[in-house]
């Protein structure tokens, strides 16, 4: 923060919402370096909220490692409203990004892969991917302005997007369904808002991709989501960074935050998962590894 009083705003501010002492909620807020006020436009449907919370979800456990110029699901930017969500994607992840999004079946996985439900439409050089179920969608453009490539079916896949452009399949309501009521989050609420914002954020949680241009990110299950980095920002700085932009707003407070030690941090109850580790795991190799992500992009 750039004052004390701001700092002072923010500890107390950090202190209400979470279980934190208030010594822990001033020292977060020292290390913050955004201004009080700049909280995330929320999405005001709870469909809206759940597309963009398994859309981040998605993007997470398909990309891990294997982010580019430190987008760490793919995006850049993030214009966001009430009701309407628009992405501007790295350039050289958008294709990409767009085909892990788009509902396919593989055989060899035996079972669907992407957002179920999740159909398109092209728009010049923007694509907008709607829900078939309700009338949440997300805006997807390239940094470059490029129009983006539709995917094409790579063996054993089916298209789903294209063989049902009207409906859902299945297999894909199936999935929905179990997405809606999923036993993995113990709140299905704070899964999607928490999430949700994830994606609304992506200035402040590509700060972990930032030192090498990528990071890691994963799931364990459709409760939670992990991101794990070695430079760069300490857990505190990006959660303080987190919470002055209104990460808890709404949250409940005994579970809004648990920093569980230098290293580690919870949002949400285990939700969303934060782990830096205490050294850097690249060193000199950091252009060995960029150099090998892109060319998995360019085959």
């Amino acid at each position: 923060m750039s004052s004390s009083r701001n700092t002072n705003r923010l500890a107390k501010k950090i202190r209400s919402q979470t279980s934190l002492t208030l010594s822990t909620a001033s020292r977060l807020a020292r290390q913050a370096n955004v201004y009080l006020g700049s909280s995330v436009a929320d999405a005001a449907h709870p469909h809206q909220r759940r597309l963009e919370a398994q859309l981040a979800h998605v993007l997470a456990s398909s990309f891990q490692d294997r982010q580019l110029n430190g987008a760490l699901l793919g995006v850049r930017e993030a214009g966001s409203g009430p009701q309407s969500l628009e992405l501007t994607l790295e350039s050289d992840m958008a294709d990409e990004v767009l085909r892990e999004l788009l509902p396919r079946f593989d055989h060899i996985y035996g079972g669907i892969r992407g957002v179920p439900g999740l159909r398109i439409r092209e728009n010049r050089d923007r694509v907008v991917l709607h829900d078939a179920l309700s009338l949440a969608q997300v805006t997807l453009i390239r940094s470059d302005h490029g129009r983006m490539r539709l995917p094409s079916a790579r063996e054993d896949e089916v298209l789903l997007w294209k063989r049902t452009p009207g409906g859902l399949s299945r297999d894909e309501r199936q999935e929905a369904e179990e997405w809606a009521g999923s036993e993995g989050s113990a709140d299905l609420q704070v899964r999607d808002l928490l999430m949700s914002r994830i994606l609304r954020s992506p200035r402040l949680v590509n700060r972990t991709a930032e030192p090498h241009g990528f990071a890691n990110c994963y799931t364990h299950h459709s409760g939670d989501l992990v991101i794990e980095w070695c430079c760069g920002d300490t857990v505190e700085t990006l959660c303080a960074n987190l919470l002055a932009h209104g990460i808890a707003d709404g949250l409940p407070r005994g579970t809004a935050i648990e920093l569980l030690s230098p290293h580690s941090a919870h949002l949400g109850d285990r939700t969303v998962i934060l782990n830096r580790h205490s050294s850097c795991l690249y060193n000199d190799k950091v252009r060995e590894v960029v150099e090998y992500i892109k060319k998995g992009y360019d085959s």
